[in-house]
């Protein structure tokens, strides 16, 4: 089953390559067209001349270097997907209903089928292939059957579908219900599988299952800021690049990271060390939020301190003041987070790294070989942990000639 399933993938990577190709040539052929979402020619810009090819390099880097791994031509395949945002709305309902019909039943599939793989490209728990891949088949019929019982295609301009079939039309709704079901162990095993690996996964996968939480993570936090941040601060106003550069940049940032992610935590993971990223991203965004916090209480409280004894609505002594202060608090208040964060996520390093401070105190100290040999040993235990432990000492010879 596993062998078929990366044989289908294979043939749909020369089908996701044609998507990307007829995307391209749309682009070249109107350049200054703009997307069908958002309306907006910088934003359709960034994707089929920044996004797709990135995604595409990728993808075939992981090929390249990691055979046999599905995760690669799975990432290819998602590519479809990030070429179909930038059509055109102009494109027509038959070229534009192809690509809509990719991106339901390839192109999100793609995606979760890349968790259930990640990193080593077998399913996991090996058990799950067994139903996982006869369900792959039967989504991909039901989303068919949902693309050929839809009348009107979801987007702004609401256009006709010229594959409908009107004898699918009274059983549209539960043709739908019936497809959301059979999607839902699907995302729920995407979501499951890396934890399961990581508890159980070797140093090597949980490294690169770290990049994907970071992924995650990021992801998470942004759509927060962007999705719901953003427009409660504009009042309602959903973020749309036609009109703002930042959210060009938002967009551009959560798509640059699932091929940036998997393509370093398939190929490069050793060359950095996520958990000193994930370290110091926790350090600095609480850090930011608390002097933040500080600051603008510190102007409030000075300004209406000043306001009593001056009479003055705004006095630049405030500003001055809780300038000064932040700087001043910067480095203590870094240092008690650090150690915080240390003690409750990394625990085992605070530990290690408060028995090499005791060492090298006692290294400058001690004069007493047997115990200096036994701190050496106590040491080597508590940080490295190995499962013996030895010291040899070479004699010398001290007598004068």
């Amino acid at each position: 089953m596993k062998a078929l399933f990366d044989r289908i993938v294979h043939l749909l990577v020369g089908v996701a390559l044609a998507v990307c190709g007829l995307a391209l040539a749309d682009f070249l052929l109107h350049p200054l067209g703009q997307d069908y979402t958002f309306h907006s020619t910088l934003y359709r810009t960034v994707v089929m001349l920044v996004l797709t090819p990135l995604t595409l390099l990728v993808g075939f880097l992981i090929m390249r270097r990691v055979p046999g791994n599905v995760v690669g031509p799975l990432l290819i395949v998602w590519s479809g997907t990030v070429a179909y945002n930038s059509i055109r709305v102009e494109i027509g309902p038959g070229l534009f209903a192809l690509f809509y019909y990719y991106d339901m039943a390839f192109g999100w599939l793609a995606l979760f089928l890349m968790l259930l793989h990640f990193p080593d490209g077998k399913i996991y728990p090996p058990r799950a292939a067994y139903w996982i891949y006869p369900l792959i088949g039967i989504m991909v019929i039901m989303t068919s059957l949902i693309f050929l019982s839809t009348a009107y295609l979801q987007i702004p301009s609401q256009m006709a579908n010229p594959f409908h079939l009107n004898d699918l039309q009274p059983y549209a709704e539960q043709i739908l219900g019936l497809g959301l079901l059979l999607f839902f162990p699907i995302i729920l095993m995407a979501l499951v599988s890396p934890v399961l690996r990581y508890r159980r996964g070797s140093d090597r996968e949980r490294q690169q299952i770290k990049w994907l939480a970071l992924f995650a993570g990021f992801f998470v936090l942004s759509s927060f800021l962007g999705l719901i941040a953003y427009p409660l601060l504009t009042g309602g106003e959903v973020m749309n690049p036609g009109s703002s550069l930042l959210a060009v940049i938002y967009y551009l940032s959560t798509g640059l990271f699932p091929p940036l992610t998997i393509g370093v935590a398939v190929l490069r993971y050793r060359l950095w060390d996520i958990d000193i990223i994930i370290r110091r991203t926790l350090v600095y965004s609480i850090l930011t939020v608390v002097l933040t916090l500080i600051y603008f209480g510190s102007v409030v409280l000075l300004q209406e301190l000043s306001q009593l004894l001056t009479w003055q609505h705004e006095s630049p002594i405030a500003t001055v003041l809780s300038t000064l202060a932040i700087a001043a608090l910067f480095t203590p208040v870094r240092r008690r987070i650090q150690t915080f964060i240390d003690r409750r996520f990394y625990r085992q390093k605070y530990d290690a790294e408060r028995v090499l401070e005791t060492f090298s105190t006692t290294l400058r100290d001690e004069v007493d070989l047997d115990h200096l040999t036994n701190s050496i040993l106590g040491v080597a235990r508590e940080t490295v942990q190995p499962e013996h432990a030895s010291l040899w000492l070479r004699e010398v010879n001290l007598q004068r000639r």
